[in-house]
């Protein structure tokens, strides 16, 4: 049994436990004619999140003094979504910076400042799945506050909850993402010409260049056998290849393997016109 504290909306409560600690939850319908001193009981209850850090309580408090409680209780409805969807438990400091970052973006909409995405194209193929979470957060806001925000916020939302999920933070989810963009600018830049955002080419030159970042990144060697037929009938690919390994290598302050090279040579050749 639980008792409420605040009522956030009809699917959200602040509420304390049978040992008085407080916690969110998140239920359909759990919060509807609800108030302060009611009881929960446990059944109706879909999700129990407790910030436990000394840290993201005091920032947690200050948010419920300054967010408006329609937008917090949405954003615990979306991470509850994300925690389901993805299989795994979420940074406890996502309940802060969530709904931080949509009551902002709200009040930049409702002032008519709307800020673009410069990494949108990319985000949408990195990470898919936070993207179409981030999507349902954007048609909750529309549909709760009759508020419209453009889909480079859900760009923002998807950068915000899979930074949660991978336990990593904001910063270095944006610099992988960023980096990827760069890569696609400097193959861009040797081809000569713009690659089609919307084509399979596309899917799957972001996608390769993300786990080649990723394997960089950990130190992971990839076997390649056919390296010296890349090498040889491969040149342009695989000398621009090179310079994308350059880039990585700047960003990351680790050497990309010959036999990454060659991968890249590959997903870059099929770029190239015959």
């Amino acid at each position: 049994m639980y008792r409420v504290v605040k009522v956030l909306n009809n699917n959200v409560c602040m509420a304390y436990d049978q040992n008085k600690v407080e916690c969110i939850l998140v239920g359909k319908g759990i919060g509807f004619g609800k108030k302060q001193g009611d009881l929960i009981k446990g059944e109706s209850i879909e999700k129990a999140f407790y910030v436990k850090s000394a840290e993201n309580k005091i920032k947690f408090s200050d948010l419920m003094e300054k967010v408006r409680t329609d937008v917090i209780g949405i954003s615990e409805e979306v991470i509850a979504m994300a925690e389901k969807i993805k299989g795994k438990k979420l940074n406890e400091h996502v309940h802060i910076a969530l709904a931080d970052h949509l009551a902002f973006a709200i009040e930049r909409i409702s002032m008519g400042i709307d800020i673009k995405n410069p990494f949108i194209a990319e985000i949408k193929v990195l990470y898919k799945e936070d993207f179409d979470i981030a999507k349902k957060a954007l048609e909750m806001v529309k549909e709760r506050l009759g508020i419209q925000l453009p889909e480079d916020e859900a760009g923002f939302i998807a950068l915000h909850l899979h930074a949660a999920v991978e336990n990593m933070g904001l910063s270095m989810t944006l610099k992988n993402t960023r980096l990827v963009s760069s890569l696609v600018l400097i193959i861009e830049r040797n081809l000569l010409k713009e690659i089609d955002r919307d084509s399979l080419d596309y899917l799957r030159l972001v996608t390769h260049l993300r786990f080649a970042i990723d394997r960089v990144d950990k130190g992971m060697g990839v076997a390649n056998e056919l390296l010296p037929t890349i090498k040889k009938k491969f040149k342009r690919a695989y000398k621009i290849a090179e310079e994308v390994a350059e880039e990585i290598q700047k960003e990351l302050g680790k050497k990309v393997p010959e036999e990454e090279k060659g991968y890249l040579a590959i997903h870059i050749q099929r770029l190239l016109p015959n």
